[in-house]
């Protein structure tokens, strides 16, 4: 058996393999994950060793309910962490295509385990794109389906769907005045939320000022999407961050703040 360099304590004397980490539930999926994750650190195919990452201190969950995201990692602060994985992800595109998922979180896993590095997907990710044959953002295991969106986009010249929002954002508002076109043909597009073809932008949210494209945080109220914003980390992100902000729209304090690549930010991140 091939051993990285001090992993004496990965064989006990019976010589049946230890498994780092604990599981959350009871999935399948958090199972595997966990089985790979000690591949992915404890073998010789990836330079992530028991160095960077701690995996005893790492639980392993599974979310039914995440369709936007393929995984995600959560931090108490302390070091101890839970990788949760996309059970949609899984049964559309088979649990080879989130080992790339496990490597990822493995990096935010050893950013939040690391007092003298950031999280995000800054420098302290980057440099592990390269020897962890990552994508760098977020891939795109399996094509979206219109049910994965509450307002699908359509062409009107024949290229059918081409993908939507979750969520209302100036997005939305453009393809319905015609401002955002179909980017294979150029045509425009038929926009269908919940309650079938939108024809106007309705009224409680037109004259929306803020360009989604433009924002590195955005916030999103439960009831009412995206709201808004900010270009840089800044006392109005950390407010909303830890609760301390009101929906002006609705007055609600659910109010969640995601990065570029849709990852929601914590009061840990900060």
């Amino acid at each position: 058996m091939h051993r990285k360099p001090g992993l004496l304590c990965l064989v006990e004397e019976s010589e049946s393999i230890v498994t780092a980490g604990d599981i959350g539930d009871s999935h399948e999926l958090s199972r595997r994950a966990r089985e790979y994750a000690n591949e992915v650190v404890f073998g010789d195919e990836w330079p992530l060793t028991p160095d960077h990452v701690n995996l005893s201190r790492v639980a392993f969950e599974t979310s039914t309910r995440m369709t936007r995201q393929h995984g995600v990692c959560s931090s108490d602060g302390r070091g101890n962490c839970a990788i949760r994985l996309s059970e949609q992800t899984s049964d559309r595109a088979g649990f080879e295509a989130l080992r790339e998922t496990i490597r990822h979180e493995l990096v935010h896993v050893y950013q939040h385990q690391t007092s003298s590095v950031d999280t995000g997907h800054g420098d302290s990710f980057k440099q592990w794109v390269e020897p962890l044959d990552l994508s760098g953002r977020c891939s795109t295991h399996y094509e979206k389906q219109p049910a994965d969106y509450k307002y699908g986009f359509y062409c009107v010249d024949g290229c059918g769907f081409i993908g939507g929002r979750h969520r209302w954002s100036t997005a939305v508002a453009r393809a319905i005045e015609g401002t955002q076109v179909c980017g294979t043909c150029d045509a425009q597009l038929r926009v269908e939320g919940p309650d079938g073809v939108l024809d106007e932008v309705p009224e409680w949210r037109d004259g929306t000022l803020f360009d989604e494209d433009d924002l590195q945080y955005r916030f999103y109220c439960e009831n009412c999407g995206l709201i808004g914003g900010r270009r840089q980390m800044c006392k109005t992100v950390r407010r909303v961050v830890y609760g301390a902000t009101i929906c002006e729209h609705c007055g609600s304090l659910e109010i969640e703040t995601r990065d570029e690549s849709g990852n929601v930010i914590t009061p840990d991140d900060l």
